[in-house]
């Protein structure tokens, strides 16, 4: 586990209730350095929302609190807690304008299965409603908070890890069983989940449910906590995805995460342990001096692995005005600041603001150019991008939005 010292620590009451739950609690607690904690359940709900400094006066824009306003610098609250499975033992959640508030309610009333899974709908781009290209899929969530702080995200206010995780596995399967033909599952979007590896027990517990019902777990991180997973024996069903960025990004506006240099030597290093590697610059945000930065940290990547395929994702659902607030106006390359501005209006509430489409097309262009130089063979996808950059870009890509080869699609598995 990464070394955290949490400022409050909370357990939800209903932990006692799973003799397997409480054994992982006492693991973790021993990883946080044995610190004292507060029994609390869903009457607490304001206490646990103070502590972790959600407040309704902060900006709710685009659906999001962001990291990148606040400027957090502190770990953030732990909660622990389990599933509750059965609807009908579920308490209603206090409601909160606040979304980080809200999931802290919602965690403190009780989770199951709407928390468990998160589905994304296939599409072409064509439909109006979604009018971006992804194979679609489901993803997977034990844990909600994350502990890197980055500028873009807004999941450090708080971490709420889910104990009972021989139930889910339990769960896991009944989902293997109504759908046969999802073949991939990503985990975790709604955490880091190594970051609280092998104390949290999750890398075990998966590896060999996803080997002995033969699906494929991505394991979804930007954490260089991999040691735990070298020696595992499940690697033809675990596949390892790193998020990659510019040494600026990493360092300015991933506050809190390992640098590129460390996610590469995990990749590396679980990559010489025998699994399938993959790497996305997700998401790309063109700072001052981008397109060097970007060759360097490409050569840098393609020197320490070979990963089956990489994905690029221009940071997108963000209103113009965020961006500047999030990144600094000043740190943001000028020409696409320009761009921005003056797109504001148009693109503002859409799911691709706040670069309009032709800032969007250079940057894949320069991204999908240098790998093609560096490593021509490397398959490149765009991540719920518009079916029109598809189009544009389409004999550069050489990959179609209907044979699309990407990094957590649900049936993109290793060949």
């Amino acid at each position: 586990m990464y070394e955290l010292r949490p400022p409050r620590v909370f357990v939800h009451k209903r932990v006692w209730e799973n003799d397997k739950a409480v054994a992982r609690l006492e693991r973790m607690l021993a990883g946080l350095g044995n610190p004292p904690f507060e029994e609390v359940d869903e009457n607490d709900t304001d206490k646990v929302v103070e502590a972790a400094g959600a407040r309704e006066d902060l900006p709710v824009q685009s659906g999001r609190v962001r990291m990148g306003i606040e400027k957090t610098e502190t770990t953030p609250v732990f909660l622990f807690s389990t599933f509750v499975w059965d609807d009908a033992k579920r308490h209603t959640p206090k409601r909160f304008r606040n979304p980080r508030a809200q999931s802290i309610a919602r965690h403190m009333a009780g989770v199951g299965r709407e928390f468990a899974y998160s589905r994304r709908e296939q599409t072409d781009g064509r439909d109006p409603r979604r009018p971006y290209v992804c194979q679609g899929g489901w993803g997977i969530h034990t844990i909600e908070g994350c502990v890197h702080r980055c500028d873009y995200c807004g999941q450090s206010f708080f971490v709420c890890l889910l104990l009972d995780l021989e139930d889910f596995v339990t769960e896991l399967e009944r989902n293997f069983l109504e759908r046969p033909h999802q073949l991939l599952y990503r985990y975790d979007l709604k955490s880091d989940y190594p970051c609280f590896e092998p104390e949290y027990g999750a890398s075990e517990l998966l590896g060999e449910c996803f080997a002995r019902n033969d699906k494929y777990l991505l394991v979804y991180t930007k954490s260089n906590n991999i040691d735990h997973l070298l020696d595992l024996p499940w690697k033809r069903n675990v596949l390892c995805y790193w998020t990659l960025a510019t040494e600026t990004q990493c360092s300015r506006i991933e506050r809190g995460t390992p640098s590129l240099a460390e996610r590469l030597e995990a990749m590396r290093k679980c990559q010489d342990a025998g699994y399938v590697v993959r790497a996305g610059f997700t998401p790309i945000v063109p700072h001052r001096n981008w397109r060097e930065e970007a060759t360097d940290a490409l050569e840098k990547l393609f020197a320490a692995a070979r990963p089956d395929t990489v994905r690029l994702w221009v940071v997108s659902m963000m209103l113009a005005k965020e961006a500047e607030q999030i990144f600094g106006a000043d740190n943001l390359d000028p020409e696409c600041l320009e761009a921005i501005r003056a797109a504001a209006s148009e693109l503002d509430g859409h799911h691709s603001g706040p670069f309009p489409r032709d800032v969007r097309a250079e940057i894949y262009a320069h991204y999908i150019a240098e790998i093609r130089r560096i490593s021509p063979g490397t398959p490149v996808n765009l991540c719920t991008e518009e079916r029109e950059l598809w189009d544009i870009l389409g004999a550069k890509l050489k990959m179609s939005p209907e044979a699309m080869y990407c990094c957590c699609g649900q049936y993109s598995v290793p060949s």
